[in-house]
């Protein structure tokens, strides 16, 4: 993201609602459905083979639903007490402005690396060394960015943690 882009509607919500310690609703739900795609693809086969049983089939694929139910309702659970957690990261000057895919790197303060599995923040188009306010959510030993924000951009001062942040239960690293 350049420092003269505006920050996009979305990335304002969220943005707000980060800086309080606590997720948007948009980013409960991509959280929540992130494993959907994944489970409905492996299920199709067995959905098509499955309703070739009649009533036994049915009840295959009345288990299958069942299973995206819990699965959603016990990930719904994971992420409405998750801790949001802020840190001042700079960008990686080894990023490859061509990987469309794998993890995303930033460093602490320090030059510890800290890595990403999944984003939702979309693409980070930003400059080696660049400093940006980032929040995520550690879950399940995964660590998935929300939001990242040049400090530079006109509009950063959106992105510093408010006096609600560590109140709300956030976990403010200053390293």
């Amino acid at each position: 993201m350049a420092t003269s882009e505006k920050l996009s509607r979305e990335t304002r919500d969220n943005l707000n609602r980060n800086r309080d310690g606590r997720l948007s609703s948009r980013q409960w739900l991509q959280l929540i459905t992130e494993p959907l795609t994944t489970l409905l693809l492996l299920s199709v086969p067995l959905t098509l083979i499955a309703g070739r049983y009649g009533p036994a089939g049915r009840l295959i694929v009345i288990a299958l639903i069942g299973a995206f139910v819990l699965t959603m309702a016990m990930r719904a659970l994971r992420f409405a007490r998750v801790k949001l957690c802020y840190r001042v990261l700079f960008a990686d000057g080894a990023q490859s402005r061509w990987k469309l895919w794998g993890k995303t790197a930033l460093a602490s303060k320090s030059g510890a690396s800290i890595r990403f599995d999944h984003r939702l923040s979309g693409r980070l188009n930003v400059e080696p060394d660049q400093a940006l306010h980032a929040y995520y959510v550690e879950a399940g030993g995964r660590r998935i960015l929300l939001t990242a924000v040049p400090k530079r951009h006109p509009d950063a001062e959106l992105a510093e943690p408010s006096i609600h942040f560590e109140q709300a239960g956030g976990i403010y690293y200053a390293d």
